[in-house]
């Protein structure tokens, strides 16, 4: 494990890297990557089995442009591993904080970080408002999923830094209350930034168009873990008048990319995680061309995430991008596609309302998910089980989606063996087809097996 002297240095050098040179970034990666590689096969079963499997050392591995030498892994390979030959040898997983899945990919998955990898994972979001202008004095309103917070992440030091201004003030909502809801608090609140998920987002900025603030405070909104389609931004930015900036993140490494301040590409967060795009054999595409995701985390040597798929597609970058900084860049993102559900009563829900019920309180026997409202008052739930589940988990299940649903929706539930994608490729694990805003959001897919199965496999380069 990395000292804690050793991570609040790697902490300083983020926070300053802004301001360094392309050269500077590149080699506090590559030394990152060194470490996190040689820690892993060292202190962690799991990754010592695989990379023998594949005949790879560890030190073969020297910079970023050698990871392709590695078998990039699923979530299904990765979690199919009992968790303690998955976290660092000496750590009991049960002291360490566990960073759970919303379920937006359709796959439940839960890691876990020390108390300082959990917070340094916070400086890119830092830097990233600090790039939009926004100051520490400044007031911001995120509407976000809320989840359950681990006795040992007590946010004691965020709440330090809000006090000694050091960080934005915030204010935080529910995606599960509704727009009109949201958006009166939006004025009562008067923010500088605006956040949350590109649906929500717009379903406020309608609500805050029709009563304008006077005079207006929000200066940018930020969106972020769904995919913003052209559409989304356009109605955002007219509603609200303000530049809409994108934000790329994870469960897995939190913030990994944010929109830069001009628009256009994203930079990627170097110095916390090196961002691949892949081919289908697992080397790099060139700029311009279209991938698969494929993260390494710099800073999780708790549980290390080492070539992981996430499951988005994206276009890889220019080396750096035209506005001068010192980061790497990626375009379109094709990540998760969450459509909301119209129900008869007059609700919009979001797909968070039902799995974060149904799914996140007992997620070891899940393999895959997605729900679907195939019409107005009729919503079904297809699982993709690890193990058989008793009928009476069954029955559970079935009987609390109806409960949350009310009795004019018909909740159907369904164990499946496999789960279809779109014909892009793309896996959409909540889908209406009463009214989305994806419908007509097609990419260029990598090829890939036409569903999402039980029987998904971890992959390695050709190259080996």
């Amino acid at each position: 494990m990395t000292s804690s002297v050793e991570q609040l240095r790697n902490a300083y050098a983020i926070r300053g890297h802004s301001r360094a040179s392309r050269t500077d970034i590149v080699n506090f990666r590559d030394r990152q990557l060194r470490r996190m590689v040689q820690h892993a096969y060292r202190n962690v079963p799991y990754y010592r089995a695989l990379y023998d499997e594949h005949g790879v050392h560890p030190d073969a591995i020297r910079g970023a442009e050698d990871m392709p030498m590695l078998p990039a892994v699923t979530k299904t390979h990765f979690r199919g591993v009992p968790e303690r030959e998955r976290v660092a040898s000496g750590l009991d997983p049960e002291t360490l904080i566990p960073a759970a899945s919303s379920g937006s990919s359709g796959r439940p998955f839960t890691i876990r970080r020390s108390w300082m990898e959990h917070n340094v994972l916070y400086l890119p979001r830092i830097r990233a408002l600090r790039s939009y202008g926004v100051k520490r004095t400044d007031r911001s309103f995120n509407i976000l999923n809320p989840k359950n917070v681990h006795a040992r992440d007590n946010k004691m030091l965020g709440r330090s830094l809000v006090a000694l201004g050091l960080l934005t003030k915030q204010k935080r909502m529910s995606i599960h209350l509704d727009a009109a809801s949201i958006a009166l608090e939006v004025r009562a609140y008067r923010p500088n930034m605006l956040s949350g998920y590109p649906n929500m987002l717009a379903r406020v900025s309608e609500e805050l168009a029709r009563e304008p603030m006077a005079p207006p405070s929000i200066r940018v909104a930020l969106t972020g873990a769904e995919s913003l389609t052209p559409d989304l931004r356009r109605k955002i930015e007219a509603r609200l008048g303000v530049p809409v900036r994108d934000q790329y993140g994870s469960n897995e490494c939190n913030l990994m990319a944010w929109e830069c301040s001009r628009g256009g590409s994203l930079h990627t967060s170097d110095d916390t995680v090196l961002v691949e795009v892949i081919a289908p054999d697992g080397t790099p595409v060139s700029p311009g061309h279209r991938g698969e995701v494929v993260i390494t985390s710099l800073h999780s040597f708790a549980m290390p995430l080492i070539r992981f798929r996430l499951g988005d597609l994206a276009m890889q970058g220019a080396g750096l991008c035209g506005c001068g900084a010192p980061f790497g860049t990626i375009r379109s993102v094709q990540g998760r596609m969450l459509d909301m559900f119209p129900l008869p009563d007059g609700r919009v829900i979001h797909p968070y309302y039902l799995s974060e019920s149904l799914i996140m309180d007992d997620p070891d026997w899940i393999e895959n998910f997605q729900l679907t409202q195939e019409r107005l008052g009729h919503i079904t739930m297809r699982i993709i089980a690890r193990a058989e589940p008793t009928s009476q988990r069954i029955e559970r299940l079935r009987a609390l989606g109806a409960e949350l649903l009310g009795a004019c929706v018909e909740f159907e539930l369904m164990i499946v063996d496999s789960i279809p994608s779109e014909t892009s490729g793309k896996y959409r694990p909540a889908r209406s087809f009463v009214t989305s805003s994806y419908d007509d959001v097609t990419i260029q897919s990598v090829p890939s097996a036409s569903t999402i199965s039980s029987s998904e496999t971890f992959f390695a380069a050709e190259s080996q």
